[in-house]
């Protein structure tokens, strides 16, 4: 038996991610492969629904193992039978055993907050080094990601931001504006949906490696597609925290601002694939925060999102 240490990123494709996989790890001579739990699961849809069930990827497996030539070493869940003070998978419980399990997500979230870690989880030893990866909150990396319309008052908050917590922070303060950013990372790329797309992801990319080093990153583009925007939280997710502030500055407010003359041009058609004219904006349904800069100044929507930022224990 040999171990494939190779180096294959996870693309989180689900099931057949999981044959590809052992496809291979057989091209490099292994001749087992273990297959967990929603092994490359991508997660739930926009409802909150998974993709596939926990163990699709070991059905497809043990559906193709002959022609593959290689076996599948099958993980369970595992919990915690307090009765018996051992692991057991879950299927081997019996019906009056008391159990007790914790997530991945769960674990990390107890780390990030500093919280007491069950004794019955790891070994102390491990959860004292695990801890070292993870300060606390106020002391992790962190973005602050704008979105909105143009006209809205991201750059305007954004900047405004920067300097309060340049006042306050220890930590480097990185601001990533969508314009600027674009003239020096994205200047190759026009305005349609697939380089709109590129653009947000190299901010988001910019973003988390500021936030894996424990700086602040304060981004501020439109980013006018949803799901963009998820797969950078996703992105930063992994590595600290993360805020989405939604902008919801009304689309007649802006144009009336029109500090660059950009919607009149987009009126007369003289710019196409326009946020909010001739291409849609798609709202933030679930943003930490949320300010119309309509209706209230500078100073109290910077008021507003430092104070949530410190109940969220994210400021120190």
């Amino acid at each position: 038996m040999e171990l494939s240490l190779i180096n294959l990123a996870m693309r989180m494709a689900g099931p057949k991610e999981a044959l590809w996989h052992a496809i291979i790890r057989k091209n490099y001579g292994c001749n087992r492969i273990i297959i967990g739990r929603d092994h490359a699961g991508p997660g739930v849809n926009a409802e909150g629904k998974p993709y596939y069930q926990p163990y699709d990827a070991q059905e497809l497996i043990a559906q193709y193992q002959e022609e593959l030539e290689i076996k599948m070493v099958p993980f369970k869940e595992m919990v915690f039978a307090k009765n018996k003070k051992t692991y057991l998978p879950l299927d081997k419980i019996e019906q009056d055993d008391p159990i007790e399990k914790l997530s991945g997500t769960q674990f990390k979230e107890l780390l990030q907050q500093r919280t007491e870690i069950p004794t019955w989880y790891s070994f102390p030893e491990v959860i004292h080094e695990l801890r070292k990866r993870f300060p606390k909150l106020h002391n992790q990396g962190l973005t602050v990601f704008f979105t909105g319309l143009s006209g809205a008052g991201k750059s305007t908050l954004a900047n405004a931001i920067m300097y309060k917590l340049m006042e306050t922070e220890d930590r480097p303060i990185t601001l990533l504006d969508g314009d600027i950013v674009r003239q020096h990372l994205s200047s190759e790329l026009g305005f349609s949906k697939e380089d709109r797309d590129i653009h947000v992801k190299r901010i988001g990319y910019v973003a988390s490696e500021i936030t894996k080093h424990g700086g602040v990153a304060i981004c501020a583009p439109i980013a006018p597609y949803s799901n963009t925007r998820k797969v950078v939280r996703n992105m930063i997710d992994e590595v600290g925290s993360f805020v989405e502030i939604h902008v919801a500055t009304p689309l007649s407010v802006c144009e009336e601002r029109d500090t660059k003359g950009l919607y009149k041009q987009a009126r007369a058609g003289k710019i196409l694939d326009f946020t909010g004219v001739s291409d849609p904006y798609e709202e933030p349904e679930n943003p930490e925060i949320t300010v119309d800069t309509s209706d209230i100044t500078v100073e109290e929507s910077s008021a507003l999102i430092l104070d949530k930022l410190r109940s969220l224990k994210l400021l120190g």
